[in-house]
This record gives structure tokens, C-alpha cells and sequence, in this order.
């Protein structure tokens, strides 16, 4: 058999029409109303289980001032009007310090911040004082799809490239792959490319353990049951 190797290289640059909207359809509105009306609330903080999608939402809205946070990051003063700060739970006291600095400053200065964590701001393991600056504007929870909606979405976007993927293929998929959308997308690009190769229209189950072995040949046959971050 031809050995599949997969190129699961960043995918394209995130976009709020590829966000799979699910149970979102009123955040993904408040959203597109935050980022066009700059008059409005100046401070956003999104929530979520991991795999929710809220990556991909601070990356598509501030594509080009997005940081994702660390136990090193030192968010410094910054002139920009718009900036997104991911997984804010990650940072260490002191860039949460330096965040709360920036929350007064953009503050008075008529900048914006978007955010996000894991769960509403007054659990993060943050200082009370930064909890109480992530819960001053609109505060959003973002809910992950179900599997029916997951199935549905894979299915459509491998139509959408010219292939087929039956029920069952999917179903495999969603038990043998990381649950976040945007590794799930690609994914199904990588699978397309390789049953145009193989012309082989329909995405199998063959065609989708052979690929999972040319990766990690535990996939092929151990279900992932925890949800990936997203």
C-alpha cells in the first residue's frame, strides 16, 4: 500500500466565516458589531471549554496584534487600537500585573482588548483585581459543537473540496483525531489531497487508518477521548 504522509502545516489565516457558529450565532453577531462599532464596549472577554473555537475567533477579529499568553509574557504598552490576549489563565503574577496595568490605560485612553480563558473571570486563577478588569465589558461564552454539528461540518467542508465522506468515515474521524475544528479542517484537506492522488473519491475508513498510521500509529487504533485545546 502507498504510505500517506501528512502535511498538517498551518492552515489558512482564520476568518469569522469559516467559524463554525453552532450554538454562537448571537456571540458571533455581538462580535461583528464589537469590531465594526468601535464606540461600543471597549473590553471583550470570551470563554469556553477547549476545542470551543475561541482561538480561532481572537485570531480572525485581530489577526495581527494577537498574543497567546504564557508564564513570559509581559504585556508591554502598546498604541495599538485593538489587541487579543489568549488563554489569559496562563499568565504568570506578574504579566497579570502588567495586564491590569493595561486594562487602566486602555481604559483611558479609548483603546480596545479582547481576552479569553477557560471559564467566567471570577474562576480564573488570577488576582481579584484582574478577575474584576476581564468581567468590566461584555463577557461571552463560546459553546463548542456537539458531534452531530462536528459531523455535519466535515462532511460539508469535504464536499465543499470535491470529496465524499460518509457517515461512518466521519464518525471515525471524530473518535480517532483531535476534536478542535480548525485540526479537524485540516485534516479533511490533507485526506482530499491524498484520495485525489489515490483517485479515490470517497474518504474510507482504510483510506483515514492508512493516513492516521503514517502518522502516529497509535491513532489508527485508540480513540481520543479528551478534547484538544483550541
Amino acid at each position: 500500500m502507498r504510505q500517506l504522509v501528512l502535511d498538517l502545516s498551518p492552515g489558512a489565516p482564520k476568518q469569522l466565516d469559516r467559524f463554525i457558529a453552532g450554538a454562537n450565532e448571537e456571540v458571533l453577531h455581538l462580535l461583528r458589531q464589537w469590531l465594526t462599532q468601535p464606540q461600543t464596549e471597549p473590553f471583550v472577554y470570551l470563554w469556553g471549554e477547549p476545542g470551543a473555537g475561541k482561538s480561532h475567533l481572537l485570531q480572525a477579529l485581530v489577526p495581527h496584534h494577537y498574543f497567546r499568553c504564557d508564564a513570559n509574557l509581559m504585556l508591554q504598552p502598546d498604541p495599538q487600537p485593538l489587541l487579543a490576549l489568549d488563554d489569559v489563565q496562563l499568565l504568570s503574577p506578574a504579566g497579570a500585573v502588567a495586564l491590569f496595568h493595561r486594562f487602566n490605560e486602555r481604559r483611558d485612553s479609548q483603546q480596545r482588548l479582547l481576552t479569553s480563558g477557560p471559564c467566567p473571570p471570577a474562576q480564573l486563577p488570577l488576582a481579584a483585581e484582574v478577575r474584576t478588569r476581564l468581567g468590566w465589558g461584555l463577557v461571552l461564552r463560546v459553546h463548542a459543537l456537539n458531534d452531530v454539528q462536528k459531523q455535519q461540518a466535515l462532511q460539508s467542508h469535504a464536499a465543499q473540496l470535491g470529496a465524499h465522506l460518509p457517515d461512518d468515515s466521519a464518525r471515525y474521524i471524530l473518535n480517532h483525531w483531535t476534536r478542535d475544528m480548525t485540526s479537524l479542517f485540516e485534516l479533511i484537506q490533507q485526506l482530499d489531497r491524498w484520495s485525489v492522488s489515490a483517485h479515490r473519491p470517497v474518504i474510507t475508513i482504510p483510506l483515514i487508518r492508512a493516513a492516521l498510521c503514517s502518522l502516529n500509529p497509535d491513532r489508527a487504533t485508540q480513540p481520543i477521548s479528551t478534547v484538544q485545546p483550541d
